[in-house]
């Protein structure tokens, strides 16, 4: 293909064939020999790349079975290479170097250099991939996870090849696939599934598909016999295969790569989902069939299925009898390992009835009756939350204790309120009740190891403020001077309250390189929009102070308990305990409040007949 067409021909066919243009050899150049750049040309990039990927989409929408060609030209294309390259440094894992040392800062000093070699060296096709540094990182199941860490100039490189095959892509994948898509979150496969599980379409059996080591074993030829059904460029795809056989280097060793993608390569996650693309075609042509179809299936005592994949974790739920899913699942783990050269799991691929509950991305989804009718919950897995609340500790931990206190609870705030996040959408109630009255002590622990001395000295002398409340706690801590402070403080379960999630409508997921998709992609991709900001974090000048009041007024509150060692000062008990204005409510000074117990207070107000 040919970044644009020849003269008097249509950017979309030939006019004489009606079949895709061909890009001109030569057409690709935008000063390849020049890289120095200025401010206004670098800001251009990322738009002349998204225009490319537009015609690479249009083409791959509208040609379902065209061969792309001559797309390793754009890799020597500058401005091609410039926005990649902007994309890479400007990611917070660009500060990770590979096995040659080079860092983001390095990079950056010796940017036109070090691009105008990458750029020479891929005109010249003489560039080889670098093995990547290999990494562990801790798994949920207290297993390592391996990771391969690039160098940063084959990021740039794959980042590049990435924004090529995307677009292309992206036209081929089946819908029922969420994970490392543009547009696509986890929450979209999730709300997938709810529905099956209702009284109509009675998909009450769930096959949890889990794939052993699904990134070690992708077979390389196999990989690359499907890519070439898209791509009939060679340059290209001697790139990829060597980057697939670049090699991994651990403790100074190297190791050959005979089979897999590695984990935290840019171009891994695209390649996995072209490869498991195809499970998504077997599966789409047996089971995505027409209403009338699926009715027929019922009538003739056959089930119906539907399957929701994110990366390589899939479930498949059907309204067929146990014994009908288990054939199924033969047929599954043939295919699997007789096309694809995968392995599913003897232990984790189970067949789940929803009324046991099963797990999937995270979230625990169960069907439970609730009076005379059938529910189904959505909550977070007893492991995040266990997860979250070990973060949590580590933070709280002693060897802290030399940081101040805006900034843990800073830290702690964002830990609690990503978490919440994630599980906004699901039945939150009691479990953001554990997390964030966890959250609580473990932060009042850190501050009294922090202090020395009595609970009660240290939460009225320091600075880190702490409101309590019968259904509402915060903890505060002011940074700033006199005149301008900023309160950090942890959110309350109320504050991070569940929302319904809106579901896509009947059009679906729409391309995002088209015009119509681009910009809900762009949307989509700058992360759910959180509770208000406000709620966590509030600047509060000398005009302006009134607005704090509330807090103020509760803080206040808590010193008079903490000064009454939380008992009542009319009859003594530590129970049901409020605050007694003794001068009207609109007096908040400490020497006008007093701990009273709840009878002793009405009491108060009723006969005045307590002595204090």
């Amino acid at each position: 293909m040919r970044l644009m067409p020849d003269v008097g021909q249509s950017p979309r066919s030939s006019p004489r064939t009606g079949k895709p243009s061909t890009w001109r050899r030569g057409a690709v150049r935008c000063s390849a020999e020049r890289t120095q750049t200025t401010p206004e040309e670098g800001r251009m990039y990322p738009t002349k790349m998204a225009e490319k990927q537009q015609f690479l989409a249009e083409t791959a929408t509208q040609h379902p079975q065209h061969r792309f060609s001559n797309l390793y030209s754009l890799l020597h294309w500058d401005c091609w290479m410039h926005a990649a390259a902007q994309r890479v440094l400007a990611r917070p894992g660009s500060r990770t170097d590979g096995v040659d040392g080079t860092t983001r800062d390095a990079f950056r000093d010796d940017y036109e250099r070090q691009m105008t070699v990458l750029i020479s060296q891929l005109k010249r096709k003489t560039y080889k991939p670098q093995p990547v540094r290999r990494v562990y990182i801790p798994k949920a199941n207290g297993k390592q996870r391996p990771l391969g860490i690039p160098a940063l100039r084959d990021r740039i490189v794959q980042e590049a090849i990435r924004a090529i095959l995307d677009p292309i892509y992206e036209s081929d994948f089946e819908p029922h696939s969420y994970g490392f898509r543009k547009g696509r979150r986890t929450m979209d496969a999730i709300a997938v599934l709810m529905p099956l599980f209702n009284s109509v379409n009675k998909h009450y059996y769930v096959f949890e598909g889990d794939l052993q080591s699904y990134f070690d074993t992708v077979h390389h030829r196999t990989l690359m016999k499907l890519l070439r059904r898209r791509l009939a460029d060679r340059d290209l795809l001697d790139l990829v295969w060597k980057f697939l056989k670049a090699g991994v280097m651990e403790d100074r060793l190297f190791a050959r790569t005979e089979s897999g993608v590695p984990q935290g390569g840019v171009i891994s996650p695209l390649l996995a989902n072209v490869y498991l693309n195809e499970f998504d075609r077997w599966a789409m042509e047996r089971w995505d069939l027409s209403p009338y179809a699926r009715q027929r299936r019922r009538q003739a005592g056959l089930g119906n299925y539907r399957m929701v994949r994110y990366a390589d974790d899939f479930v498949v739920v059907s309204n067929a009898p146990k014994a009908e899913v288990q054939a199924t699942m033969t047929d599954i783990r043939r295919f699997l390992e007789d096309e694809l050269k995968l392995t599913l799991s003897t232990e984790k691929t189970v067949i789940t009835h929803v009324n046991d509950g099963f797990e999937f991305l995270g979230f625990h989804i169960q069907r439970t009756r609730v009076g005379n009718r059938w529910a189904v919950h959505l909550r977070p897995t007893d492991e995040a939350t266990a997860r979250v609340k070990r973060k949590i500790k580590e933070l709280t931990k002693r060897n802290w204790t030399w940081m101040d206190e805006y900034s843990r609870l800073t830290s702690l705030n964002a830990i609690v309120r990503g978490w919440a996040e994630y599980y906004r959408y699901t039945s939150l109630t009691a479990d953001i009740e554990e997390v964030t009255r966890y959250t609580w002590h473990r932060y009042l622990s850190w501050l009294l190891k922090k202090h020395k001395g009595s609970r009660k000295r240290q939460l009225i002398n320091q600075k880190t403020r702490v409101l309590h409340g019968r259904t509402r706690w915060h903890a505060f801590a002011a940074h700033g001077d006199r005149s301008i402070e900023t309160y950090q403080w942890l959110p309350t379960r109320q504050e991070l309250a569940r929302e319904r999630y809106r579901q896509k409508g009947k059009a679906g997921f729409p391309h995002p390189y088209l015009p119509d998709g681009a910009t809900t992609a762009a949307e989509d991709n700058r992360g759910a929009q959180g509770p208000d900001e406000r709620i966590y974090s509030v600047t509060v000048g000398a005009s302006n102070r009134r607005q704090d009041m509330p807090l103020l007024q509760r803080e206040r509150k808590l010193q008079a308990k903490l000064r009454d060692d939380f008992r009542c000062q009319a009859c003594g008990t530590g129970n049901n305990l409020q605050v007694h204005h003794t001068k009207g409510l609109k007096s908040h000074t400490l020497q006008d409040l007093v701990t009273l117990c709840r009878t002793c207070h009405q009491a108060t107000h009723r006969l005045s007949s307590p002595t204090i």
